[in-house]
């Protein structure tokens, strides 16, 4: 039986599979717009911890004036697809926590649908705390159903996706210092069938949770 890949191996195999899994949508862009309403419009650093290949970044720096800006990736073949996707962002490959950032070093720290890939979401949830000075914004698949399916690479089952866990409301800590709400981003059916649309129109579903910790100052 072959060796199961960890889940850095699993998302660098995902990565160079092709622009299945880097095609950004209609239904993204969507997505980015309502996740923008999040960061203050004062805001004047911004932090992006699993950055990918840049778009939301790039995004947010277009639409904020933010004097200064990050992006993290584990991955390094995605990080130079930044670069060369947009070569005035400043990114970085590495892991989180082995990167040297100060304490409170940026305004706004955001994770887009990182943590349901990390095995101890949690410490990377804490790591990102100590380096916002305002906020820190996650967003993550709402109440979803963790699906098993056979990993072409490895023969091994795996989370579909890469999705290890599920998240609600209930699932985020409280944290001393800091006070935490909720959002939502809807599904609206953008660039689906028109059945789709239509349905997405009339009953748009909560997709996506926004948590939001916002640090007490004293």
């Amino acid at each position: 039986m072959p060796e199961a890949k960890t889940n850095k191996a699993v998302y660098e195999v995902r990565s160079s599979d092709g622009e299945i899994y880097g095609v950004i949508g209609p239904r993204d862009w969507d997505r980015f717009r309502q996740t923008l309403a999040f960061v203050p419009p004062d805001a004047r650093s911004l932090l992006d911890c699993g950055c990918d290949r840049g778009n939301w970044l790039d995004y947010v720096c277009r639409l904020r004036k933010l004097e200064d800006h990050m992006g993290v990736d584990v991955s390094a073949e995605r990080i130079g697809e930044a670069r060369t996707r947009y070569p005035h962002l400043h990114v970085e490959a590495g892991y989180l926590e082995d990167l040297h950032i100060k304490e409170r070093s940026y305004d706004i720290v955001t994770a887009l649908e990182v943590l349901e890939h990390i095995p101890e979401w949690a410490a990377v949830l804490d790591r990102l705390l100590t380096i916002a000075q305002r906020r820190v914004i996650v967003t993550v698949p709402y109440r979803e159903q963790i699906i098993q399916t056979v990993c072409i690479h490895c023969a091994r089952l795996t989370p579909l996706y890469g999705h290890l866990h599920s998240f609600s409301e209930e699932s985020f800590p409280a944290r001393p210092g800091w006070r935490l709400s909720f959002g939502y981003i809807r599904d609206r059916g953008i660039g689906a069938s028109l059945a789709r649309r239509v349905y997405r129109i009339l009953r748009p579903r909560r997709a996506w949770l926004v948590a939001v910790y916002d640090r007490i100052h004293a």
